[in-house]
């Protein structure tokens, strides 16, 4: 594990652009402690530093980590990094086989600051992640800090190290911390991205990740100066929390929604409803109901995310109403996706490491319905004022997204799990589920005369089929719903 940079130390105070910050000369953190704090190993060897978990899927660090020249930072472009790089969570002692290994897939940079947040291949579960702060510490303030880094007497330690610094000034992006007197700590080399933070009772808040320091006491060096720089982190809360909001709606193994609870994603959510029936909807419109499990006539159901792998609705007296037949595999999760869909994966697996077991169909697609495209029970479409749901109870809708009004469908309720095609003789028609190809039609357009038309969700909020040749400001609709919104 090599060194980032090497010093270039002059007269006077600390220089900024001088060495990211190595391990945290400090005391050795008992079995389990701080397991926020994560190991990254970057290129197999090639650079080693420190960074905090701020929630499942998502680590906090120093983009110096992941920059060809690490005295340039903002130089670190998003997405994968150019190196191998794997994230080990929770695993106080490096020698053991306590907490998680897994890979960092994505990049996510901050321009103004040392600092990036890199996505996990695959969530991390059953360790709290750092609370972010909301103001910056005052100095004189008493925090902790965290790292992998050099110690005194270790160029390599396998073991996570901790110990008290202090706030000695701020600026608009970083913050100046010193070993807490009497000094018994330094911010060190293997430490970069690692976490300060604020130990409110049992909850640690993020206050800066470690960026610089003069590395005095750590192993190898001869300075004297102990002052490290951390990066702010309290002031852009917002775009961390909104950066590593992707794919957040989780239920991890062994975890339950209760009768009356809600598991919210990025555009819909699922909810066990109180009368027993599991359901997707659109945010703030509840009767478009995309998917659902069928379990109504439950009242007081549950749904349990169990250790063994399956996802089980039951009763209010413990019968088993439902499942996901995903038991083969202990430790999996439930992802309500930012693509709509809900998916059970293996534990190891994700959207971007595969490993899916069951899906619901939930999935969203775009607002063109083209000629020949189906539109399957559970999928759904969202303009800029309205949503249109191929509904499970087989009912074509619009609804509007300000106060989810119901603005038109088709009325084939009776139709659970049939499809809506935009057929390519341009007729619209809906079929039950099983039937097509002009046989069995619930519903249509009685637009057949026009080849080749296709429809169109329009911002405006109405529902339009156009002539092949048509299209918004070129004309060509001959069909719509008239549900401008």
């Amino acid at each position: 594990m090599t060194s980032l940079l090497t010093t270039t130390a002059t007269a006077g105070m600390l220089i900024l652009g001088t060495v990211p910050a190595g391990a945290v000369v400090g005391a050795p953190v008992a079995d389990g402690g701080y397991p926020f704090t994560a190991k990254l190993d970057i290129g197999e060897g090639k650079r080693s530093c420190s960074a905090a978990l701020i929630n499942p899927t998502w680590v906090i660090t120093a983009a110096s980590c992941f920059a060809a020249d690490p005295a340039n930072p903002s130089t670190v472009p998003a997405g994968r990094p150019a190196d191998k790089t794997i994230a080990t969570v929770g695993r106080t002692d490096l020698g053991s086989t306590a907490g998680k290994s897994v890979e960092v897939v994505d990049l996510a940079p901050r321009a103004d600051r040392d600092l990036v947040l890199a996505r996990l291949a695959s969530p991390v579960f059953g360790f709290s992640p750092v609370a972010l702060a909301t103001a910056a510490p005052a100095v004189g303030d008493t925090l902790r800090a965290t790292g992998y880094g050099r110690t005194a007497d270790e160029w390599a330690p396998t073991r996570l190290h901790s110990a008290a610094v202090t706030v000695k000034s701020s600026t608009a992006t970083t913050l100046t911390i010193a070993p807490k007197a009497p000094a018994t700590g330094a911010i060190c080399k293997g430490d970069t991205g690692g976490p300060t933070f604020k130990e409110d009772g049992a909850t640690a808040v993020l206050t800066g990740i470690h960026s610089r320091s003069w590395q005095g006491g750590c192993f190898g060096s001869t300075e004297t100066r102990t002052d490290a720089i951390e990066t702010r982190v309290d002031d852009i809360r917002q775009w961390i929390t909104d950066t590593s909001s992707v794919d957040q709606a989780l239920l991890g193994p062994d975890a339950k929604l209760a009768s009356g609870q809600t598991l919210t994603g990025r555009d819909l959510q699922l909810t066990m409803r109180t009368d027993g029936d599991l359901t997707i909807t659109h945010k703030g419109i509840p009767n478009g109901v995309i998917w659902a499990t069928g379990t109504g006539g439950n009242p007081g159901a549950y749904a349990w995310m169990q250790p063994d792998g399956n996802f089980v609705v039951y009763s209010a007296d413990n019968r088993p109403i439902w499942n996901t037949a995903t038991w083969v595999s202990a430790g999996n999760y439930l992802s309500l996706q930012d693509d709509g869909n809900l998916v059970v994966y293996k534990k190891d697996g994700g959207p971007l490491a595969g490993g899916a077991l069951w899906g619901a169909g939930s999935t969203r697609i775009g607002t063109t319905i083209g000629s020949g495209q189906p539109v399957w029970s559970a999928q759904w479409a969202e303009a800029a004022s309205t949503v249109l749901i191929m509904q499970r109870d087989g009912n074509f809708a619009v609804y509007r997204k300000s106060d989810g009004a119901y603005l038109w469908g088709t009325g084939t309720y009776a139709s659970t799990f049939g499809y809506f095609v935009m057929q390519s003789d341009g007729n619209a028609v809906i079929y039950p589920a099983g039937q097509g190809n002009g046989v069995g039609s619930v519903w249509n357009s009685g637009t057949w005369w026009s080849a080749g038309a296709f429809m169109k969700l329009q911002d405006d909020g109405n529902l339009v089929i156009y002539k092949k040749e048509g299209g918004e400001g070129v004309g060509g609709a001959i069909w719509s719903t008239n549900t401008f919104a």
